[in-house]
Parts: structure tokens; sequence; C-alpha cells
């Protein structure tokens, strides 16, 4: 069966592999509109699954990933059909000592996209930073490493990590290390959450795009008539590098325009340290802000509308104030608007195409 973008397998990548599965119950609510299998609702009958799954393995090594997204992926309100259920589900697996062998990760893949709230500072927020938790078992915390790693697990919640790390994560769980007390190498990209994890890590250090940074200053680009003009220079341009994605399309897809830039941040050095030229005393203590430095490049973060159609994108790009250069990551664009059915004429030829047509028919 053919997975969301990808390829998908020819056989089964897993002992048990439920997407065919749940993947037609899907089709049905659809054409049915209803999110039942039998007299239960579709969630109980996935939370059923996952229990049976850990429940004929319990006493054999086993990995499962469970993903649903029914309810939470176009309405931010609709999961909370889920709470008292989820929670139930947490109790019982745990009181029938189902939960004693297994460490268990309730995560989510990313925030919302598409309902009002991703119009938000908080929304947006919310889109790059997912809840991520992990429960040990007992067993393993009574344990010295497992000590080791529960106390460690607590520290790091609160520096800088990545969904990189959970790669190494799961290696430490095959595989335990001896070494639980010495900080990771920064110079490595996935690191560990059951090891020391260094407080001074940033985003480059952890392989996070400047775009899914939340920990950076970025500033207005739009308070002066010279940040307007070059804004719209630069989202002019990301346009124009959407058109060429789909430039052999064109007879099936309709170039787009801008149509109206909602906001536009930089990302440049402060004035202090450019300012900044050399120190007074022999200490240093006293500096000198007598240099009057320029920035050579920023990054920029544009979130900008097109027309034909209802494209709305996010997208960081670095800019080059000397060659006038624009450096943009195809990756790294945000479509936050949903598609409707506006790409349908391309979704077979080329779904990745689907985040800049607009066919014709639709306009």
């Amino acid at each position: 069966m053919a997975n969301y973008r990808l390829k998908g397998f020819r056989k089964p990548p897993t002992d048990h592999y439920s997407r065919p599965y749940f993947q037609d119950l899907e089709q049905r609510f659809k054409t049915m509109n209803m999110r039942c299998v039998g007299s239960d609702v579709q969630h109980k009958h996935w939370l059923r699954y996952a229990r049976e799954f850990v429940d004929s393995y319990k006493d054999t090594p086993r990995f499962g990933l469970m993903h649903h997204c029914v309810y939470s992926h176009d309405d931010i309100n609709l999961i909370g059909i889920v709470d008292d259920d989820f929670s139930e589900w947490l109790r019982s697996m745990k009181s029938d000592g189902l939960l004693e062998d297994t460490i268990l990760i309730v995560m989510a893949d990313h925030g919302h996209r598409f309902a009002k709230l991703r119009d938000t500072h908080q929304g947006q927020l919310e889109e790059r930073l997912p809840f991520y938790s992990f429960a040990l078992p007992n067993a393993l915390k009574l344990t010295e490493k497992g000590k080791k790693m529960f106390e460690n697990l607590k520290v790091n919640k609160n520096r800088l990590t990545s969904p990189f790390d959970i790669h190494q994560t799961l290696h430490d769980i095959i595989e335990m290390p001896d070494d639980l007390t010495t900080e990771q190498d920064l110079g490595t990209r996935s690191l560990s959450i059951f090891r020391p994890i260094p407080s001074s890590r940033n985003c480059d250090q952890a392989g996070i795009a400047p775009h899914w940074c939340t920990c950076l200053d970025w500033t207005d680009a739009m308070k002066t008539e010279n940040d307007k003009k070059l804004s719209t220079e630069i989202a002019e341009a990301i346009v124009q590098a959407f058109n060429e994605q789909i430039k052999h399309e064109l007879a099936i897809c309709s170039p787009l325009k801008l149509k109206e830039i909602e906001y536009a941040k930089k990302l440049i050095p402060k004035d202090s340290l450019l300012a900044y030229k050399t120190v007074l005393d022999k200490d240093g203590f006293v500096p000198d802000f007598s240099g009057n430095t320029k920035a050579s490049h920023a990054h920029y973060q544009i979130k900008l509308k097109t027309s034909p159609g209802r494209g709305v994108y996010e997208v960081t790009v670095l800019f080059d104030f000397n060659t006038r250069h624009l450096t943009l990551d195809l990756a790294s664009v945000s479509h936050v608007s949903q598609y409707g059915d506006d790409p349908h004429c391309i979704i077979d030829r080329n779904y990745f195409l689907a985040t800049y047509c607009v066919c014709y028919d639709k306009i």
C-alpha cells in the first residue's frame, strides 16, 4: 500500500502491518461520513489492537509504532473525544502489568498545520514543538543504569532536543551504554536523551534549520520602506522559485503570482555585536563600540499568499546583501493552507508538486 507522499512497501515491513486495514477503514469513513468499526468508534478499535499486540508478545522483545490522526489532523477540537478512552487504556495497561517491561513513548509528529490556530504565534510554535513523553518501567528505574538514565531524562527535558535524537535514544534502549555521565559530543547530530546533553546546544548543532528553530530572535522586516522593498523582492524571488518547480507542468498547472505578504521577519546580528570593534583595556573588560561593521547576510522568514488559488506559505531563506543572492531550501517550505482539490491534476503525476500546483480548472 502507498504511504503518504512515499512509495510505500512492496512487502509488509513488519510482522504485523496494520496500515492496509486502517486505510480501508478511513476510506469507508469518507464515503459513509462515520468513524465507527461495527458498534465501536474507530479509536477504541485502534487502542484494542495496540493492547493485543503488547499482550500477545509479553514474553518476547518487541517494538511497535501506532499512529492515529483521524480526529486531530484537520480539527483541533475533536481530539478531546479520545481523552477518557486513552486515559483508561493507559491505566488498564499499567494495572494489568503490561508496561512492567515496556518503555512507552507518547508523541505527536507535529502540531496543527491547517487550523486557525496555525495563524497565531502559538500555533507556529506548536507546529515546531510537538508533544513528546517517555515513561520508563519501574523495574528499569530501580537498576543502577536505569536510575541514571531516568535522572538524565529529567534533566534533558529542559535541554534542546530534536526528532533526530530519538534515533540514538532507541539505540541506547537496544544496548545500554556503559557511560551515562559524560556529556555527549555537540558535533554529533543525534544525541541520546538518556545521556547528558550539553545545556549550550543550539539549533545549528542539533541539525535544526532556522525555519524550524524556535530559539531565534526574529525582528520585524516590514518596519521601514527599505525593509518592505527588500522583503517584497525576496517574496517575489520565492514565488519565482515555486514556478521553477512547475515549469515543465505549465500545461496543467497555472503559474503563481505573489498576492500578499502577511509578515516578514529577519534574523541578523544585534547592533551591539556589529558595533563592537576591540577592547579599550588590557584585561578585555571595557569594549569599544565604535565599529561600523555591516551585516553581510541575514535569514528572512516570510509568510506569503499566492494567486491563483489559496496557497499560504511560510518560507525561510538566506539573503546575501552583497551579491543579492537568495538561498532557498525547498524542504523548509511550510504550506500552511489546505490544498483542497486545487492540485488534483498533478497528484498522480508528481505528488511533490502539489505544494505549488493550481490546476487550470480550479481557477
